[in-house]
């Protein structure tokens, strides 16, 4: 029998998370029509186990030590038999009707190689879904934090709304990626060389090249929690992948231009952050640290980049 969609949650040691990834999983309307894909790899706090006990029916890989969520993500788009692959992170809720919605987008466009959800924040917030080419500028941006403080002014996220707009674009994200299974077979796995983030970026520039579409799916919402599964380890894991995704797609000169734009933005923000620190509320001091070490770690992971 054709299974029209699978669903693939790459998982390590996030049990709580996965398990609530995948009790909503379980709420979408017409529950029956996917197959689940869990690929735990390597967890050490017994998520498989406690999948396999809430979730008798769902497909488990288990990996015998850890190999990246890259890797993990291509073996469980490997296992599945669906003719939609959706890549789930598990810090990843769907909202009941977004399988509908993106299996809808597929089935209204042939040439539709990837369709990524419409991703919001638990509160409903829209996070970045979708978007354009990153070039040095941008780079230089996302490491100053300029975007992020801007979007805490009020008006401004009707200005200017993140993701919201449905239709074909450069990339989607890879936290709720939907691939067409000939598109998949087309183009090949994702690149393993890329830690944790922009496996996405590139696939999606992959599949454009090969004649693929890439879009959002209308109105199919998923809730993501955002680097949840990685903590502090976000922003270094994205900041480096971004000066990797900038080596293979801009060739030397362009990994040069990248680490200078997240050496530059980087100490600006750093800078700013000491100024501010002394008026950080009490409440926030810890967290405020935590994050300022994270961005001092991309800073110095960007720079031996360079090296």
């Amino acid at each position: 029998m054709t299974i029209p969609l699978s669903v693939i949650v790459p998982t390590l040691d996030t049990r709580d998370m996965t398990l609530a990834c995948l009790a909503s999983v379980a709420r979408s309307k017409d529950a029956g029509a996917f197959e689940i894909v869990l690929v735990d790899d390597g967890s050490r706090d017994g998520t498989a186990e406690a999948v396999a006990a809430a979730h008798p029916d769902a497909r488990i890989v288990v990996r015998g030590r850890p190999g990246g969520f890259t890797a993990a993500a291509n073996a469980g788009l490997g296992a599945a038999a669906g003719e939609v692959l959706l890549l789930l992170n598990s810090d990843a809720e769907p909202e009941p009707d977004a399988f509908a919605k993106i299996l809808a987008a597929f089935g209204a466009d042939a040439r539709l190689g990837a369709a990524g959800a419409e991703l919001v924040d638990p509160d409903g917030s829209p996070q970045w879904s979708a978007g354009r080419r990153p070039n040095a500028l941008w780079l230089f941006a996302l490491a100053t934090g300029l975007p992020r403080a801007l979007a805490r002014i009020p008006g401004y996220r009707r200005l200017k709304r993140p993701g919201a707009a449905a239709g074909a674009v450069h990339w989607v994200s890879g936290a709720a990626l939907a691939l067409r299974r000939s598109a998949w077979l087309d183009a090949g796995p994702l690149d393993e060389r890329f830690a944790f983030y922009c496996q996405d970026l590139e696939y999606c520039e992959r599949l454009r090249r090969r004649g693929w579409r890439v879009a959002v799916a209308a109105g199919a919402r998923v809730r993501h929690r955002g680097g949840a599964t990685v903590g502090r380890r976000a922003v270094p894991l994205l900041w480096a992948d971004l000066v990797r995704w900038s080596a293979l797609a801009n060739g030397p000169r362009g990994a040069r231009a990248a680490v200078r734009a997240f050496a530059l933005g980087g100490t600006l923000r750093l800078a700013a952050r000491s100024v501010a620190a002394p008026w950080v509320a009490k409440s926030r001091r810890a967290a405020f640290r935590e994050e300022t070490a994270g961005y001092r770690e991309a800073l110095a992971a960007v720079r031996g980049c360079a090296r």
